[in-house]
């Protein structure tokens, strides 16, 4: 078996001092500010018509969620679908900062009316959704509260309002401990279900649950929220950072982006409606993180690179021999290096993956390159960001261990100034203020590169 000489990759390292450092920056909240700017128009008015309901409770202290698409401490919906929105105020009052309140508005007759406050299960509001859980055409509201007690934890609060939703009398039907919530309806039945996924961390081992939260009707035909099915998920998980869903082998998966252990991975949740359960795609019964078949090394997550409609998984393989140097900005000396890794992004099918697109990136410089296996398979790059350049290698192979062998340079990718004059037969692409330039070697040459086949593996990120 032919075997490759690393010596070029050990040479460097060689030289290499590693070092670490950080800053920590601390920024005083907003949320602080107890009388914030006026709003204008619809806003304005809805802030007037909040601070005379509050009047004689004193100051006040707006709550602004940190996550999901609703950032705002007033929070405007069309919940009942008459199209005029409710609104939602979440405020403290300064003399009792620790509560935090639900404040809920109907519009109509032209002014924001004051319906009822409400509070909540935590120090402060971490985020807001609102999905139809029934299919009744009015929306629940899904509130996540954090708390100073845990870092990692929320609680859901999921509120309902009458059968109308005409007198937004709002009742709360559930409240979960959760890490993260997805609304999606899994079964296919028409209406949402709740995805709550849990990190437990109070034992001395970390485990993660899912459960499946489904509204139902009860005998005397009013609602209640129900876990229809529980799973657990891999343990050594220590933060869940997205989760979405997609199909995939005509089947309805959600995709749990998780990270743990140094190492990261995705989980499938579906509904069996065979066994009318939740299940995962993936056994979790003795494995690690790193056994996991998404496991990875970047944190990454799902998405539709191909833009077909279906989630893809990324993966990530090592590229021998490939680094990135960075040098100390004080003594400009070699001082860290970091691995380059292929990016694989996959299908899920039929118990398998399905490769989609490769790719190997230069963060730093702010492009990509496509990794074709049969051309690329012996390539090893060298990116060096403080000098913006960019080195691909062929790497020798060699039948005997003791031999050392050279890799052979094919190429050099430099970022130059937008406004620095390139040779025609050098210039790549322009970025944003940035050209990009390459030259070929007489050993690229030979290896039948071109400038025209390496534009098109190269795009900007």
């Amino acid at each position: 078996m032919h075997k490759r000489i690393i010596s070029f990759v050990a040479v460097i390292i060689a030289v290499i001092t590693v070092f670490t450092g950080c800053d920590v920056l601390t920024f005083n909240s907003a949320e602080n500010l107890v009388r914030p700017p006026k709003l204008s128009g619809d806003d304005g008015a809805l802030q007037a018509a909040f601070e005379a309901a509050i009047a004689e409770k004193g100051e006040y202290i707006l709550r602004y969620p940190v996550a999901g698409s609703h950032r705002s401490a007033f929070v405007r919906y069309d919940c009942d679908g008459d199209k005029s929105d409710e609104a939602f105020v979440f405020y403290s009052l300064k003399a009792e900062e620790m509560v935090i309140n639900m404040y809920v508005f109907d519009y109509a007759d032209g002014k924001w009316e004051a319906k009822e406050t409400t509070p909540g299960e935590g120090n402060d509001v971490y985020a807001i959704e609102f999905s139809d859980l029934n299919d009744d055409g009015v929306s629940e509201i899904l509130v996540g509260w954090s708390s100073m007690d845990s870092k990692t934890n929320k609680k859901l609060s999921v509120y309902s309002s009458d059968k109308s939703g005409k007198n937004m009398d709002y009742k709360v039907l559930a409240i979960e401990t959760y890490t993260s919530m997805f609304p999606v309806d899994l079964d296919d039945d028409g209406e949402k279900e709740i995805l709550v996924a849990l990190i437990n961390s109070t034992s001395d081992a970390y485990t993660t649950d899912a459960r499946l939260l489904k509204m139902v009707k009860t005998d005397n035909n009013d609602y209640q929220i129900n876990a229809v099915g529980q799973i657990s998920l891999y343990s050594e998980i220590t933060a869940i950072s997205s989760i979405t869903s997609g199909w995939a082998d005509g089947r309805k998966y959600v995709y749990i982006d998780e990270a743990g252990n140094d190492s990261y991975l995705t989980e499938l949740v579906y509904w069996d409606g065979e066994n009318n359960t939740l299940a995962t795609a993936f056994s979790v019964d003795m494995l690690t993180v790193a056994s996991c078949p998404t496991s990875r090394s970047l944190p990454l997550e799902c998405a539709d690179v191909d833009k077909d409609g279906e989630i893809e998984i990324p993966a990530t393989t090592l590229m021998p021999e490939s680094l990135i140097i960075r040098k100390n900005p004080e003594t400009g000396i070699a001082a860290g290096h970091e691995n380059v890794y292929i990016i694989n992004w996959n299908k899920y099918d039929e118990g398998g993956f399905t490769p989609v697109h490769s790719y190997f990136s230069n963060e730093d410089d702010g492009f990509r390159f496509v990794y074709d296996s049969e051309v690329m398979s012996d390539w090893c790059v060298m990116f060096y960001p403080d000098e913006r350049i960019s080195q691909f290698f062929r790497l020798p192979e060699t039948s005997d261990e003791n031999e050392i062998a050279e890799p052979e340079l094919l190429f050099t990718i430099t970022v130059v100034p937008a406004g620095e004059t390139v040779s025609i037969g050098t210039y790549l692409i322009s970025g944003e203020n940035v050209k990009y330039t390459c030259e070929i070697t007489e050993a690229g040459e030979s290896a039948g590169l071109t400038r025209t086949n390496i534009v098109s593996y190269f795009s900007l990120i």
